[in-house]
């Protein structure tokens, strides 16, 4: 799972040649997190070509609900949490949900990203055992969010993160997929010991519903800077009209880029770690793992690029979500308690050293960071359906002009989402809680 902090500020933004993609595009361009480093590869490790499918099928149907987050955000000038303030029926029913899930989630999901990246850095200084490095992590980015001086690095992990992707490609290419890679892609198959992976998938590829929330508040302070874009590009329409239209091009190409890495690390997986009988959720050791996708394919020189690479993008993703859940807490909560809005940096820091001390607790007690993000991503999984319908109500019903309003095709769109996540979910529940 892979999430962004907002737009770098300061000297990191001088230096940050990025700069000017949309949060979608470098969000999704870059995610190269534990959803497409860690989840993928153990699909193809654990079951060849069989999940292949959920790749894709994760990334069609969630796509609307990720799209309405920067059009909600853009046709109203507000986030989705004012959405889910205004959703019909007890006050502030849908704005608790979603507080209750970044509460669970927020532990679970920084447990899991603060454990991969404590488990590269761990293959580095072995002497510092991973639930050590994993609080030395989540320490270091709370000073970081302190200080605000993440902005640089921002600049450096967005560069080795592209040098992953392209190291990824060219793995790809050099170790092309064998029998079973076109079925995989095109038949459904879910095999009988895969069902938490399955489920797993579907809550993290590309990343959680959740975060297109985070999405919204993003889109509040680029929407200026895309209506700029559209003019100067000739696009008709009023300034939202313009926005909407360059903040839907920044979503498509970053999407489209997400569920093409995600096939390729399912693939290297499914090529590389199978036939060695390399299976991270079996406890191997992930770092050493996930280096053989790339050593096997382009050569042992390729392994320190690799580790630092991997450390960067895990510590960026862990960064985001350190700030991403409490951000979202805090403002949800003033919303929800208005009394409480001039606590909004206390309930910040409240949420975040809570999450984190629960989160290294978490990783004392289950050692094996795949299992760990395993856990996180099916959480998102079981929330996911409420997301989807809670983002659909909000573009369909509080949008009041009707040109940034989803079209029919998209709401249809949107509505296939919403009832496959809920089946794949029922169908979880039946496996996992039902006879036999």
């Amino acid at each position: 799972m892979t999430v962004r902090h907002a737009p770098p500020r300061s000297w990191g933004e001088k230096i940050d040649p990025l700069r000017w993609l949309g949060p979608g595009f470098v969000l999704a361009a870059t995610a190269i997190g534990a959803s497409h480093l860690v989840l993928a590869p153990t699909a193809g490790a654990s079951f060849g070509y069989a999940l292949l499918w959920v790749m894709l099928a994760s990334h069609l149907v969630k796509y609307p609900a990720f799209e309405f987050g920067p059009r909600f955000a853009i046709a109203t000038g507000t986030s989705l949490l004012d959405g889910y303030a205004r959703v019909p029926g007890p006050r502030g029913w849908a704005l608790g949900v979603f507080l209750l899930g970044t509460i669970v989630q927020g532990v679970t999901v920084l447990a899991g990203v603060l454990g991969v990246a404590a488990a590269v850095a761990h293959l580095a200084f072995p002497a510092i055992p991973i639930p050590a490095w994993s609080l030395i992590l989540g320490l270091l980015i709370a000073t970081l969010l302190a200080t605000g001086g993440f902005d640089g690095l921002s600049a450096l992990s967005k560069w080795m993160l592209m040098a992953l992707t392209v190291m990824t490609a060219f793995a790809f290419v050099i170790r092309a997929p064998g029998a079973g890679f076109l079925e995989g892609l095109v038949v459904p198959r879910i095999p009988a010991a895969s069902v938490v992976l399955f489920a797993a998938v579907i809550g993290w590829m590309p990343t959680g519903i959740d975060v297109a929330v985070w999405h919204s508040m993003w889109a509040l302070e680029r929407r200026d800077a895309w209506s700029e874009r559209g003019a100067a590009r000739g696009l008709a329409g009023d300034a939202n009209r313009r926005a909407l239209r360059i903040g839907q091009l920044d979503m498509r190409l970053g999407y489209g880029l997400s569920a093409v890495l995600a096939v390729m690390f399912l693939a290297l997986g499914a090529e590389v770690l199978r036939p060695a009988g390399l299976d991270p959720m079996q406890g191997a050791d992930v770092a050493i793992a996930l280096a053989r996708l790339y050593t096997e394919t382009l050569g042992a020189w390729i392994f320190p690029v690799f580790m630092t690479a991997a450390f960067f993008g895990m510590f960026s993703t862990a960064y985001g979500v350190m700030d991403g859940f409490p951000r979202a807490f805090s403002e949800g909560m003033s919303r929800l308690v208005p009394s409480v809005g001039d606590a909004r940096k206390r309930l910040f820091w409240g949420f975040l050293f809570a999450t984190l001390a629960l989160a290294i607790a978490e990783t004392l007690w289950i050692p094996n960071p795949v299992i760990l993000v395993t856990i996180a991503a099916v959480v998102s999984f079981l929330v996911a359906p409420v997301l989807c319908v809670l983002n659909h109500y909000c573009v369909t019903r509080l949008i009041d002009e009707p040109a940034l309003r989803p079209g029919t095709g998209l709401r249809l769109w949107s509505i296939l989402g919403i009832l496959s996540v809920t089946a794949a979910t029922v169908f979880y529940l039946w496996v996992q809680l039902g006879p036999g």
